[in-house]
């Protein structure tokens, strides 16, 4: 049998296996040395990752809740100042409903002294003021009804702003819902899982700066709608005290002519009574005369009788006794 290879070439193949085998050993074992430091270095990077992520979640979590906080005391005190220009509104159109009645009695009054007579219906003091406290009133109830429309606007501006608050509050409660339970997710939690492309889903609609922007411009619009409904509220104060002092000097001023024109009506009705009764008292007199002269022209008529018969008498006496003589004249 014819043998192929020497002993050489028989143990040389072996050194040359065992040099192989070496080689690969060397290989793995470096390989492994990377694996182990791969795997080491992989845990710390991931380790930093996710600690940074609950860190800015954390961050994030106590932004949301700053904002969330500053919204919730802006909206608290934004709806306490509409309670309270509610309450303004409220005194106001009681004001106006108010103005109805003086301005109805004094329209009453007007008409009734139309039924003075005669010289009495004269356009004096108290009708004057009258009018003048109808203008008054009726001012009044303008600038009352202009200013309730400022304030019902400014209701409506309230409301829109107080209703910005609470969807801008309403979205950071659920943003932080979200983020606090993002927040306290770890490696053992049983709710997480695969979600395999999320890390390329982006659906926001803001960043940082923009997002506070938008609760801080919510913030200082409430802000200065307050101003506006409290620089309001004092408008109606004051014009409830201002309308309140014009219609009482207005009715006042009525009310003094009213009462000097009584006083000066009822004396010159004193003086003229008196006079009636003097001029009654004349006219019985003046009856009682001409009785008098009645009863003594009667009384004339036998001294009248007596000389009427004497004249006729002398007309008989002759001739040159027909004198006019002293007893004739």
């Amino acid at each position: 049998m014819k043998t192929r290879y020497t002993p050489a070439d028989w143990s040389q193949s072996n050194l040359d296996h065992y040099s192989d085998a070496d080689g690969t050993r060397g290989i793995s074992e470096r390989v492994r040395d990377d694996a182990v430091r791969l795997v080491g270095y992989t845990y710390d990077r991931t380790n930093i990752a996710q600690r940074e992520s609950s860190q800015r979640l954390g961050e994030r979590v106590s932004d949301i809740t700053f904002w969330r906080s500053e919204l919730m005391q802006e909206l608290d005190r934004m709806l306490a100042e509409t309670n309270r220009l509610n309450d303004s509104r409220r005194a106001l159109e009681h004001a106006h409903r108010d103005t109805e009645n003086p301005l109805h009695v004094t329209k009453e009054c007007l008409y009734f002294r139309e039924n003075r007579q005669g010289i009495d219906l004269v356009r004096d003091q108290p009708e004057e003021a009258m009018l003048r406290e109808v203008d008054t009133i009726k001012d009044c109830q303008t600038r009352m009804k202009n200013l309730l429309d400022r304030v019902n606007l400014q209701l409506s501006r309230n409301r829109a702003a107080r209703q910005d608050l609470e969807h801008d509050t309403m979205n950071k409660n659920h943003a932080l819902t979200i983020d606090h339970t993002q927040h306290s997710l770890h490696n053992y939690s049983a709710a997480i899982t695969y979600y395999p492309g999320i890390e390329r889903v982006d659906n926001t609609v803001s960043v940082p700066e923009t997002w506070a922007e938008l609760s801080n411009r919510n913030i200082q619009q409430s802000q200065s709608e307050r101003s506006s409904s409290q620089r309001l509220r004092q408008e109606v104060d004051s014009l409830i005290a201002a309308t309140h002092q014009d219609m009482w000097m207005a009715w006042s001023s009525s009310n003094t002519c009213l009462t000097h024109r009584a006083g000066e009506t009822g004396d010159t009705r004193n003086k003229l009574l008196a006079h009636r009764d003097r001029v009654q008292r004349e006219m019985n007199d003046l009856e009682r005369h001409i009785d008098m002269l009645r009863k003594a022209i009667l009384d004339k008529s036998a001294p009248l009788k007596v000389v009427q018969t004497r004249l006729e008498g002398r007309t008989h006496r002759p001739e040159t006794e027909l004198c006019r003589d002293p007893p004739q004249h």
